[in-house]
C-alpha cells in the first residue's frame, strides 16, 4: 500500500485550487520552496492582496505558528489580508487523487487578519472561508474602524451643516425636496428641528455622491477623482455639472440625481464651496477604509440623523442581524437553481419597508454566495464577466425595495450599487411610496399594495421609473410601483402602535385620523390586528405578495411569539406556512436586532406551504451572545447547515442553543422562543401538560387554568376611566397602587391608596361605571407588569378587597385554606416558570402578563387537593406570609422561595425543584444579566 505524506505547501496549493474552483483568482504559481518573502498562496480579492499560510494540526502549537507566519506577511507589506489555516492531520495521508475533493469538504480552523486587527479562530470548510472573504472588506474586526469612520463623518456633517443651518429658506427647500414638509400646527421648535435634520441629511447625500464618484473614478477614467474636483476653481459648479453628466451618461441616477437637486438648492449659499471642500476632505479619509463602504456606513449615520424615526417606527436592522437572517434563509433548500442566471432572474426578492437597504444588501451578498457555490458545485464558468452579470441581474431583475422616505431609498440605491460600483445597470427596482393625503385620497405607503399589485405615484427615485400617461389635460408623468409575486420577502417593518404615544402615522398629525380610518378599512379582510402595530399588517401584506413555496424572512418585536394582539399573525403563519426557523436574542446587552433600540426582537423564516403540505418541525435558535459582526453571524449560519440542534459552539465561544419542536397550531405561542435554555423549555412544556419532569423524577400534577378558579378584574385603563386616586384622602374604595419593589416584599400586604369615583370623564376618555368596576375588587392580586430583577412577588394577599393599577384583581370563592395554597403556589418557582413561558417579552427583564395570558395560565388546581394537602400548604403560607422575599431573579439563593418550593414538593410529592430555580436564575430575560455557562453557586454560610 502506498503511504502518502503531504507537505503543508501541497495543502496550500490544493486550497488555492479549491478556492479557484469557487471563483477566486488564487494563483498557485506563487508557491516557492524558499525565501521568506514568497507566500505559499497569493491571490487578489477586490483590489486587496490576500495570502494563505497553513499548518497541520499535529504541528507543535500549530495555531500560534501559522498565525505568526501570517502576521509576518501582513506586517512586511506582502499582503493586505492573510488567512491562517490549520488542516486536520488526516489530510496529510490522503491520496493525491482524492486530496482536492477531501479538502473541499474538510473542516479547517482559520483566522483572518489585517494590519492592526484579527478575527478569533473559526471552523469551517473552504466554502465558509470563501463566505468570509466575500465580506473581507467589511471584516468583523474592522467594526471599530467603521464605528470610528461613522463617528468622524457624522461630526463632519454636523459641523458642515452649521454653515447654512441659519438659512431658513434654503433649509425649508431642502426639507421639501427630501420629503420632510411641514405639518399644520408645527411648533417653532419642531420647525427648527425638521429643518436642521433636512440640512444634515442634505450634507449626507452630498457626501454619499462624492464617495460614489470616488469609487467610480477607480474604474472609469471619465469620472473626476476627488483630487481633480478639489482643484476646480468653482467646486460647486464642477460637482453639479459632473453629477448630471454621470447620471445622464453612465447611470446611477438614484445617487447623483438627488445629489444634484441638493446642490441646486445650496448653489447660491455663500458657504457651500467651503462646505464641499470639507466634505471632500472627509471622503479622502473614508477612502482609506474601504470596508466601511460595504458596511452600510451611510445608513448608520442616516439613522442617527433622522429625528422623527420613532413616529415612523423606523428601527433599522443591524448588519450582523441582516447577515444572519439572510444566510439562514438562503441556506434553506430552494426549488430554483440559483447558479443559473435565467432562473436567478426569475427569483424575486423584495423589502416592502427597505429603509436604507441593509436587508437587501445582505440578500445580495447571500445570493452572491449561493450563485457562486451552486456554479462551483457543477463546475460551471466563474469568470469575472459572470460575476458582473450576476450583479447586474441582482440589480435589474431580482431585488425590489419600497419605502416612504426618499432619502432612505436614495441610500438603498447607494448601498446596493457600492457592492460592485464598476458594474453599470439599466435600472433599479426601488420605489418611493406615497404616505399621507393625495388630494382626498389616503395613501399608506407600501400598504397601498394590499389587494393590488401596482400603485401609481407622482414620486420617482429616478427618471427610469417615469412613464408618460395621456390625460384629458394633456400629458402627465407618473410612476408605476409594481410588486411582483415574490420568492423571498425580507423586511424589518415599522411597528408603531396607537398606545403610549407610539402613534400610528404620528409623523403626519394632520392626516393621522384619516389614515388610521383608511387602514382599519384595509385590514378588515386580512389576518392582522392593528393593536399589534403596523408590523402585523405588513406580515399580511407580505403573505399576499408571496408565491407558494416562497419564504418570509422578517425582523419583528419579540411580542410576536406570545402577545395577544399578535395572535392573528401567529394563526396566519400556522395555517399557511411551515415556520422553519425562529431566532431570539437572550444577550442581556443586546436583545435587539435593530439599531438605536433596546426593545427585544425576533427573527423568523417561514415557507409558504403548497397544496396539501403539512407543517414540519420548527428550529428555535436562542442566542446567548448576539453576533456583534458579520463573521460571528456567518459562523452561526454555517453551524446551522450541519447541526440540527444543541449548543451552538464556535471557536470564539458558546453563542446559544438550537432546539427543534413540533409546529404550532392556531394562535399558540412560540414557546421555543421564550427561554434561553432548551432544558427549561422542555420542563415548561411538560408543566403545561400537567407534569413536573426532571432527570431524577417525573410527577403528574393536577393543574387548571386560573380562570377556572375565579374572575379577573378590569385593566388599568378602565380603572382610570372610573376613578381618580389619592394617597392621603380616605374613601370607601381602598386601592393597592403601583408595584414598588422596595415596598412590596412579602406575600401579605395592606391597601396604600384610596379611589374616588369620577363625576366626569377624563380628557378624551369615556366615563366608566365606577360601581361596575368596583364589583371586581378582590383581596388577591396578580402582577400585571414587573421587572424580574427587582420585583419580588407574582401575587399578594390583602386583608380587604382592593383594586390596583399594576395588578389584576382576582376574585375567587375558594375556601381560606385552598386560597392560601393558591397564593403559595403563585409565588413558587413553578408558577414563575409558567408565567415566564407565557409572558410578553418587551425589553430584557421587563415583562407584562396581560389578562388573557393570566386567564389561561396553568396553576395548581387547589380544588383537587386533599384536606391534608390543603392544610399543609395553608400552614406553610401562615409561616411564610410575612417573611421578606428577594427579587424573582434571585430565586436560587432566596431561602423563602426555597421554603415555598419545599412545602409544595412535600405536599404534592414533587421532585426537588432546585434545578428549576438554578436554571431560571440564569435566564437573561429574568435577571437582565448575561447567561452563565455554569449554575450559580450559593455562597457558604
Amino acid at each position: 500500500m502506498t503511504t502518502y505524506r503531504h507537505r503543508e505547501e501541497t495543502l496550500n496549493t490544493q486550497l488555492a485550487i479549491v478556492l479557484a474552483d469557487f471563483g477566486l483568482d488564487a494563483d498557485a504559481e506563487t508557491i516557492h520552496a524558499g525565501g521568506r518573502e514568497r507566500p505559499d498562496v497569493l491571490f487578489p480579492w477586490r483590489g486587496l492582496r490576500v495570502v494563505i499560510e497553513g499548518k497541520f494540526a499535529d504541528h507543535p502549537k500549530a495555531q500560534d505558528a501559522v498565525l505568526a507566519d501570517a502576521q509576518g506577511r501582513v506586517q512586511r507589506g506582502v499582503a493586505h489580508i492573510a488567512i491562517a489555516a490549520v488542516y486536520p492531520p488526516i489530510l496529510r495521508e490522503t491520496p493525491t487523487s482524492q486530496l482536492s475533493d477531501e479538502l473541499a469538504k474538510a473542516t479547517l480552523s482559520y483566522c483572518i487578519l489585517a494590519l492592526d486587527e484579527q478575527t478569533p479562530w473559526f471552523q469551517g470548510t473552504p466554502a465558509a472561508i470563501l463566505d468570509a472573504l466575500r465580506r473581507t472588506q467589511a471584516m468583523l474586526i474592522e467594526d471599530d474602524i467603521i464605528a470610528t469612520t461613522a463617528a468622524s463623518l457624522a461630526e463632519r456633517i454636523s459641523n458642515t451643516t452649521l454653515l447654512w443651518q441659519g438659512e431658513t429658506g434654503t433649509c425649508e427647500r431642502l426639507a421639501i425636496t427630501l420629503g420632510m414638509s411641514a405639518s399644520s400646527g408645527e411648533t417653532p421648535d419642531q420647525t427648527a428641528g425638521r429643518r436642521l435634520t433636512a440640512a444634515k441629511i442634505a450634507a449626507l447625500i452630498m457626501t454619499n455622491a462624492l464617495i460614489f464618484q470616488a469609487q467610480l473614478a477607480k474604474t472609469d477614467n471619465r469620472v473626476m477623482t476627488m483630487q481633480q474636483l478639489e482643484g476646480q476653481d468653482d467646486r460647486v459648479k464642477a460637482a453639479y455639472d459632473h453629477w448630471r453628466w454621470i447620471w445622464q451618461n453612465i447611470n446611477y441616477a438614484p445617487i447623483f440625481q438627488l445629489g444634484e437637486q441638493v446642490l441646486f438648492h445650496l448653489y447660491d449659499s455663500p458657504w457651500i464651496n467651503r462646505a464641499l471642500g470639507f466634505l471632500i476632505q472627509e471622503v479622502h479619509a473614508i477612502q482609506q477604509h474601504q470596508s466601511a463602504l460595504r458596511h452600510d456606513l451611510m445608513g448608520r449615520i442616516y439613522h442617527w440623523l433622522l429625528h422623527y424615526a420613532k413616529y415612523l417606527g423606523a428601527y433599522y436592522t443591524s448588519v450582523p442581524a441582516a447577515t444572519l437572517l439572510l444566510k439562514l434563509a438562503l441556506n434553506r433548500p430552494w426549488r430554483q437553481d440559483l447558479g443559473d442566471p435565467a432562473q436567478l432572474a426569475d427569483f424575486k426578492v423584495a423589502d416592502l419597508a427597505c429603509g436604507t437597504g441593509t436587508l437587501l444588501m445582505a440578500a445580495a451578498e447571500a445570493l452572491t454566495d449561493a450563485h457562486i457555490l451552486a456554479r462551483a458545485r457543477n463546475q460551471r464558468n466563474l469568470k469575472p464577466e459572470v460575476l458582473q452579470a450576476l450583479h447586474r441581474n441582482l440589480m435589474e431583475n431580482v431585488l425590489h425595495g419600497y419605502d416612504v422616505l426618499p432619502t432612505a431609498v436614495h441610500l438603498t440605491a447607494s448601498t446596493l450599487a457600492l457592492l460592485a460600483p464598476e458594474v453599470t445597470f439599466a435600472h433599479m427596482n426601488l420605489y418611493i411610496m406615497p404616505l399621507g393625503l393625495d388630494g382626498n385620497t389616503p395613501r399608506l405607503g407600501s400598504l397601498d399594495f394590499l389587494g393590488r399589485d401596482v400603485v401609481r405615484t407622482q414620486i420617482a427615485l429616478d427618471q427610469s421609473q417615469v412613464e408618460i400617461v395621456q390625460t384629458d389635460a394633456g400629458q402627465t408623468q407618473v410612476v408605476s410601483a409594481a410588486a411582483p409575486k415574490l420568492d423571498l420577502c425580507v423586511m424589518n417593518p415599522p411597528f408603531v402602535r396607537s398606545v403610549n404615544n407610539n402613534l400610528l402615522f404620528g409623523s403626519l398629525p394632520d392626516d393621522r385620523g384619516t389614515l388610521q380610518n383608511e387602514l382599519k378599512k384595509r385590514v378588515k379582510n386580512v389576518s392582522a390586528n392593528i393593536t399589534a402595530g403596523l408590523g402585523a399588517v405588513f406580515v399580511a401584506l407580505a403573505d399576499q405578495s408571496l408565491k407558494p413555496g416562497g419564504r418570509l424572512a422578517l425582523v419583528l418585536p419579540h411580542a410576536l411569539a406570545s402577545g395577544e394582539a399578535w395572535g392573528p399573525t401567529r394563526q396566519l403563519l400556522a395555517d399557511r406556512y411551515h415556520l422553519e426557523l425562529v431566532v431570539s436574542s437572550y444577550d442581556a446587552r443586546r436583545p435587539n436586532f435593530s439599531e438605536n433600540t433596546d426593545l427585544s426582537e425576533i427573527l423568523f423564516i417561514a415557507r409558504k406551504r403548497q397544496n396539501s403540505e403539512t407543517p414540519e418541525l420548527t428550529t428555535y435558535i436562542n442566542l446567548w451572545r448576539n453576533p456583534a459582526n458579520v463573521f460571528e453571524a456567518l459562523g452561526i449560519a454555517e453551524w446551522m447547515k450541519t447541526t440540527a440542534e444543541g449548543v451552538i459552539r464556535l471557536l470564539p465561544g458558546v453563542f446559544g442553543e438550537a432546539v427543534i419542536l413540533p409546529a404550532t397550531t392556531g394562535q399558540e405561542h412560540w414557546y421555543g422562543a421564550m427561554f434561553a435554555r432548551s432544558q427549561l423549555t422542555r420542563i415548561f412544556l411538560a408543566l403545561e401538560q400537567g407534569h413536573v419532569t426532571l432527570p431524577a423524577k417525573s410527577q403528574a400534577l393536577a393543574l387548571c387554568a386560573i380562570q377556572d378558579l375565579g374572575q379577573l378584574g378590569y385593566d388599568a385603563r378602565d380603572i382610570h376611566d372610573a376613578f381618580t386616586v389619592s394617597d392621603d384622602v380616605w374613601s370607601l374604595y381602598p386601592a393597592f397602587w403601583n408595584h414598588a419593589s422596595e415596598k412590596v416584599r412579602t406575600l401579605r400586604q395592606t391597601a396604600n391608596a384610596w379611589l374616588h369615583p369620577r363625576t366626569q370623564a377624563a380628557a378624551k376618555r369615556p366615563l366608566k361605571d365606577a360601581q361596575k368596576v368596583w364589583e371586581t375588587a378582590s383581596d388577591l392580586l396578580l402582577a400585571w407588569r414587573l421587572r424580574a430583577n427587582t420585583h419580588r412577588l407574582l401575587a399578594v394577599d390583602l386583608s380587604q378587597p382592593v383594586i390596583g393599577n399594576t395588578w389584576w384583581a382576582f376574585k375567587t370563592d375558594l375556601e381560606p385554606e385552598r386560597r392560601k395554597a393558591l397564593l403559595l403556589w403563585l409565588n413558587g418557582s413553578l408558577a414563575l416558570l409558567a408565567l415566564f413561558g407565557n409572558r410578553v417579552v418587551t425589553q430584557g427583564a421587563w415583562m407584562q402578563v396581560k389578562k388573557p395570558a393570566w386567564a389561561t395560565m396553568p396553576v395548581l388546581d387547589v380544588r383537587a387537593l386533599s384536606d391534608a394537602q390543603a392544610a399543609h400548604l395553608a400552614a406553610a403560607y401562615d409561616a411564610l406570609c410575612d417573611r421578606e422575599l428577594q427579587a424573582l431573579a434571585k430565586l436560587n439563593i432566596d431561602p423563602v422561595r426555597q421554603a415555598i418550593d419545599e412545602a409544595l414538593c412535600q405536599a404534592l410529592n414533587l421532585p426537588d425543584l432546585k434545578p428549576v430555580r438554578e436554571m431560571l436564575a440564569q435566564e437573561p430575560g429574568l435577571t437582565g444579566k448575561p447567561i452563565l455557562s455554569q449554575p450559580a453557586v450559593k455562597p457558604n454560610g
